[in-house]
């Protein structure tokens, strides 16, 4: 089985708007761009053959070179669209299966992957992964194109009602690293807190350093 990955990524510059009443711009730039590495570096580390990137920032093009990944360059709008041509490259290069993940789960585990691409390993499978408040973070498709991709509000749900109208094999995966996704101020308590050595978590204390910092000194 050549497994491929897909990770769509929004634009760095205006990701992670929902944290913007506890981090400044910069740092949410910063916390997405090291939520990505997280994401990239368990790839790296896993069976996945290869994997690619779909975006319109240079800077995500640069940090998939980094990683020696591919890049495609976005041209139609919207998440689903974007997963749609990153799967239509992917099958162009004999992908026979996919795995989507989001770029915002800097938990996930080179482990974590390979269960799940253990999972949808029979023909004709999907597997899901939720997050914790209803939507996915983790849909794999053996093969690439069994069921169209249903991103959005209340994602996993939707996923679920394409497979059943596909009559397809689903199994589900969850684990909390793969559960874990960044948009609250919640998540980053959870991040904080959970044992881990992502470098988002690195950055973060960080930032909350700096604060402290500044907030002693105006003292």
């Amino acid at each position: 089985m050549v497994v491929f990955a897909i990770v769509p990524v929004k634009e760095l510059d205006v990701a992670k708007k929902r944290l913007s009443s506890i981090l400044n711009h910069e740092e949410r730039k910063l916390l997405a761009a090291a939520m990505l590495e997280d994401v990239l570096r368990a790839l790296k580390s896993s069976i996945i053959h290869d994997t690619v990137l779909v975006s319109n920032d240079a800077a995500v093009q640069k940090c998939s070179d980094k990683f020696g990944f591919s890049y495609v360059s976005q041209n139609r709008p919207g998440l689903n669209q974007a997963i749609n041509e990153a799967t239509e490259w992917c099958v162009d290069r004999k992908a026979s299966s996919v795995l989507v993940l989001p770029s915002d789960i800097p938990l996930i585990s080179p482990e974590n992957i390979e269960k799940i691409v253990e999972l949808g390993s029979n023909e004709s499978t999907v597997v899901l992964s939720p997050s914790s408040n209803g939507g996915t973070n983790a849909l794999f498709r053996n093969p690439p194109n069994l069921m169209r991709p249903c991103f959005g509000q209340d994602s996993f749900m939707e996923h679920i009602e394409e497979a059943f109208a596909k009559k397809v094999c689903l199994r589900f995966y969850y684990s909390i690293e793969t559960a874990t996704d960044i948009d609250s101020a919640e998540d980053l308590k959870k991040l904080l807190n959970i044992k881990n050595a992502s470098k988002s978590k690195e950055l973060l204390e960080q930032f909350l350093k700096q604060k402290l910092k500044l907030s002693t000194q105006g003292f």
